[in-house]
């Protein structure tokens, strides 16, 4: 919030934040990590449980041939596939620029270079739905990580887990209404205090929703929007730049 006049200066900006939306699809939840300091969030933003517990897998081989690799690990992630069949619970996906969708067979299984020669790796993701009003999260997390370690991989193909775990949501974008309407409140709010001698000019609420996991159960919504507070006896206000 700006105010403009009478000598009082005041401003509020507003984190940005990963993401773009995309109606019924499933966006990953980066943790952000500060080291040394705390994170802040947004003035006005919504918060709501995420939709899914994940971890990242990495199914590996380092056999010469790249065919022989690409086999080994065709045929590591087919097990854990089949293996997926037997739990209600949990499904394996692939992460494509922060879109998380289902993999339902090894056809067309994209894989890239290992960080050694001579290596190949399939990076799957592992979900879990996150129970309502859950207060404890490792028992999700070691039945991720267990499921993963009951397939032992094809010829020289590994499988380990990698990082900690994280959530995704599906459709944040379902969020946008109710975001807008908390922004909307609290200029209201700001207007009602201050009386009819001031006026809001509001701006950025047209913006991209954007989004952050604070605690690998929940995640804020937002818009990074702003408002300028001024005079209602001031008649031109010139942007800033």
């Amino acid at each position: 919030m700006k105010f403009i006049g009478y000598g009082i200066l005041a401003a509020c900006a507003f984190m940005s934040g990963i993401g773009s939306t995309a109606a019924a699809q499933e966006y990953r939840q980066q943790s952000v990590v500060v080291t040394g300091a705390r994170i802040s969030t947004p003035g006005v933003y919504l918060k709501r449980q995420g939709d899914f517990l994940i971890i990242d897998v990495i199914v590996a081989s380092d056999s010469r041939d790249y065919a022989l690799r690409r086999t080994e690990i065709e045929t590591t992630v087919d097990a854990l596939l089949a293996q997926a069949n037997d739990y209600d619970d949990i499904s394996i996906s692939i992460d494509v620029n922060g879109l998380i969708y289902p993999l339902e067979s090894t056809e067309e299984l994209p894989l890239s270079s290992g960080s050694r020669p001579d290596t190949s790796v399939a990076n799957l993701v592992l979900r879990t739905p996150i129970p309502q009003d859950i207060s404890n999260i490792q028992p999700l997390v070691q039945r991720l990580e267990q499921f993963a370690s009951l397939v032992e991989g094809e010829g020289r193909a590994t499988v380990d887990t990698r990082g900690g775990p994280t959530v995704s949501v599906v459709d944040p974008d379902q969020y946008r209404g109710e975001v807008i309407d908390l922004i909307l409140e609290e200029v209201e709010d700001v207007t009602s205090t201050l009386g009819n001698n001031y006026r809001v000019i509001l701006s950025g609420i047209d913006g991209r929703m954007q989004w952050q996991n604070t605690d690998n159960v929940n995640v804020i919504f937002y818009i990074p929007y702003n408002y300028t507070v001024i005079p209602t006896s001031l008649t031109t206000v010139l942007p800033d730049y």
